[in-house]
């Protein structure tokens, strides 16, 4: 994660809304930022994820299709709407389920 995070919208240099440089995303003016998945909760389609100061959220990732730990996902309004990249895998093997978080 070594990208400095762009507000929704924002593609650095590119002009958003209306010809202006848009600070995040025009409905409810928050931006989406890469966090890191630390647990999953399949049953409830719950991330517990962190950025890189160790901050954790609830990341509801129904959006994104099957996750496990240490993939990095795009995070916006507690959603997680993209993959960035994904974390290491055992070839075969499903992502391991935890206790709810």
């Amino acid at each position: 994660m070594t990208a400095t995070p762009q507000p929704l919208g924002v593609d650095a240099g590119h002009a958003g809304v209306c010809g202006t440089q848009q600070e995040g995303c025009i409905t409810c003016g928050d931006v989406a930022l890469p966090l890191r998945v630390e647990r999953v909760d399949k049953d409830r389609m719950l991330a517990l994820c962190a950025n890189d100061e160790g901050q954790t959220e609830s990341v509801e990732i129904a959006l994104v299709g099957a996750v496990a730990e240490g993939d990095e996902l795009l995070v916006h309004a507690g959603t997680a709407i993209a993959h960035l990249s994904q974390g290491p895998r055992t070839p075969g093997c499903e992502a391991e389920e935890v206790a709810p978080i």
